[in-house]
């Protein structure tokens, strides 16, 4: 054979695969059994086309299975995003994060669940940072549903928190995580100094979250309310006067149980899970809302883009909003809800108890003192009244002679009563001065404790302490000024009117108003609204806009704010803003007028107090007195700095 032809029969495609029974010739034009024809003559075993084929079978397999293993996990707790609940402390109001130092040791949150959708491991992720300083012990505790679930020493020093918690079974069973978060710490018993703070600063920072892993996507209402935010984006789908309506009273409703509400035409573009469609189903279609039969229904759960949205299918936002407001939500535990009438119970006669106003009467442990604080508005206490005592009962514990307890009691950030308190469970009585009494009023009631001994042999000991439910404010007919006395007017019952009510306008005169008018209207209480209308003679009222039968000393007109006889304010007007004020109606009925400026976004409301009109704008807001002057609120001149 030549080195050409042996070159030739070398190449030849399978020559060494083929058996040397000297008739190759005869092999080679049968196609044997175990291979299939491949490319240029080549021979692909069949069993390789066997395992190709199961391992095409298992990816499908695992797509639809475990297709997070292919979209990426969001967390160790390895579901897809549409399974994966998330509450972050941003996402709870929270945007800067939350600081525990030696004056303040401990904070606390609630995070409700989705139970229907049967949230399976569930963890609080903690991250952020911690400072300990190295003469000192700190221990950070967490506690979910009153029962601590974690305790560890802090390293000294500057460190990243970085900490996963399991969160107990039966505390998920339960619908919410209560969670806990504080430290104990001391100085080292080696070094004695009369301040024992153990000098700690620790960050949680906003991605501090809860997780759950859940077991199938979010379908039913109570669990679409579960994973909102606090921000929410109330659409109005259709400009009609009952739609615009019932968006009105849902968001006054959702702006009193602490969220923030933006109102818009469409769908936003993101944190669309954050979002409440208003308006007739076919609309909400339209937008590309996706649902089941919605008929008869109120409220309905749908998605968009696979995100669960709310739908608000009845204009009957009344009822709805104190059904997605209330206890009442474990009911709807489907995808739809319909309700007729969700009646609430309200603070009613005098005294009104501090339980009802949201005070802790459960048994606290103090070590050097105890805080509670109480929140309360005259537009929630009966017949918009104030209080003008306060009397407070506490169970005391056992204590050594020389331990004395000192009772110190701010309003509004003024100390208003300090005093050593008697072992006794009879009330103590303190006046409330009506002057330093404002719309929404912060009541902090302190309890603290001396010791006549010192030095460095005394020890530290924690007490059990209690707040009684026989503490209560007492109501009283004292003189009411300003906006303080705007929720009495209001308290018979009132309409909100918004003449020359131009649909294209709705949502931003809505986002701009709605801050302070949920500020005056009493809890669960829905007014009615009348679009392009004016306030009706002797009924007390809201105005929202300008009408020529109310009386107001400020006005915005033709770009400018004047204010009072002879304009003793007359400036450029502010291009985006609130104007706030006492105002009288037709046959002399009192009320509030609100007027927004501009395309007004979310602007922080005031502080309403004493005074009568506020101007607020995004960089901040100003008082007028009576006759339109400024309202001066620091010293005549600045200080020269020293």
């Amino acid at each position: 054979m030549s080195d050409d032809e042996g070159k030739h029969a070398s190449d030849a495609p399978g020559e060494g695969d083929r058996p040397a029974d000297g008739d190759g010739q005869g092999a080679a034009e049968q196609p044997e059994a175990d291979y299939f024809p491949g490319e240029k003559g080549r021979r692909i075993p069949r069993s390789a086309w066997w395992v190709l084929g199961v391992a095409v079978v298992a990816l499908v397999a695992f797509l639809i299975v475990r297709p997070y293993w292919f979209k990426g996990s969001t967390s160790d707790l390895h579901v897809p995003a549409d399974r994966h609940f998330t509450k972050t402390l941003a996402g709870l109001g929270q945007a800067d994060g939350v600081w525990l130092s030696d004056d303040a040791p401990s904070t606390s949150f609630t995070v409700p669940l989705p139970v229907d959708a049967e949230p399976g491991k569930t963890q609080l992720r903690l991250h952020g940072s911690t400072q300990v300083a190295p003469n000192s012990t700190v221990f950070l505790v967490v506690a979910m549903n009153g029962k601590t679930v974690y305790k560890r020493a802090l390293p000294s020093g500057d460190n990243v928190l970085d900490q996963t918690i399991q969160v107990p079974a039966g505390t998920v069973d339960s619908g919410e995580v209560r969670v806990r978060v504080r430290t104990q710490g001391t100085l080292h018993g080696d070094i004695c100094m009369p301040d024992h703070s153990a000098g700690m600063l620790i960050h949680l920072t906003p991605d501090t979250m809860v997780e759950s892993a859940l077991g199938e996507t979010v379908r039913t209402v109570r669990d679409t309310v579960a994973g909102w935010d606090r921000r929410l984006t109330v659409v109005t789908a259709d400009q009609g006067d009952q739609w615009r309506t019932a968006a009105a009273q849902l968001g006054i409703a959702l702006t009193q149980h602490g969220y923030d509400v933006t109102f818009a035409s469409g769908v936003p573009g993101s944190n669309v899970q954050d979002t409440i469609l208003v308006g007739p189903a076919d609309r909400l279609f339209g937008m590309g809302w996706k649902a089941g039969d919605t008929k008869g229904d109120g409220v309905v759960t749908g998605t968009v883009a696979d995100a669960p949205v709310l739908g608000i299918v009845e204009s009957q936002a009344d009822v709805i909003s104190r059904l997605l407001t209330t206890p009442a939500l474990a009911a709807a535990d489907t995808s739809t809800s319909a309700p007729q009438a969700v009646a609430t119970t309200a603070p009613t006669g005098n005294p009104v108890t501090l339980s009802s106003l949201g005070a802790d009467l459960s048994e606290q442990q103090i070590t050097e003192s105890q805080r509670w604080r109480v929140g309360y508005s005259p537009a929630d206490l009966p017949g918009g009244m104030l209080p003008k005592d306060l009397r407070v009962a506490f169970q005391l514990p056992a204590s050594p002679a020389d331990l004395t307890w000192i009772l110190n009691v701010q309003l509004n950030g003024r100390l208003i009563d300090s005093r050593p308190l008697a072992h006794s469970t009879e009330p103590v009585v303190i006046p409330l001065p009506p002057t330093a009494q404002k719309v929404n009023n912060n009541l902090v009631i302190e309890v603290e404790r001396d010791r006549d001994l010192g030095g460095c042999g005394v020890r530290v000991t924690s007490y059990p302490i209690q707040l009684l439910d026989t503490s209560v404010l007492d109501l009283g007919d004292q003189p009411m000024a300003g906006f303080t006395g705007v929720p009495r007017t209001l308290a018979p019952g009132f309409a909100v009117y918004v003449p020359g009510a131009n649909p294209q306008d709705t949502d931003n005169v809505l986002t701009a108003a709605l801050p302070t008018l949920a500020t005056f209207v009493p809890a669960q209480y829905s007014p009615a609204f009348h679009w392009n209308a004016q306030p009706a003679p002797g009924q007390p009222f809201v105005l929202l806009g300008q009408s020529p039968d109310v009386s107001t000393v400020a006005h915005v007109q033709d770009g400018r704010l004047v204010a009072g006889n002879g304009q003793p304010l007359n400036v450029s007007s502010f291009a985006n803003g609130v104007l706030s004020q006492c105002a009288t109606g037709p046959g002399g009925a009192g009320g509030l007028a609100i007027q927004p400026v501009g395309e007004a976004p979310a602007v922080p409301t005031p502080d309403f107090g004493q005074e009568c009109i506020q101007v607020a704008t995004t960089g901040g807001s100003f008082a007028l007195d009576p006759n339109g002057a400024v309202v001066l609120t620091g010293p005549p001149r600045a200080a020269a700095p020293r």
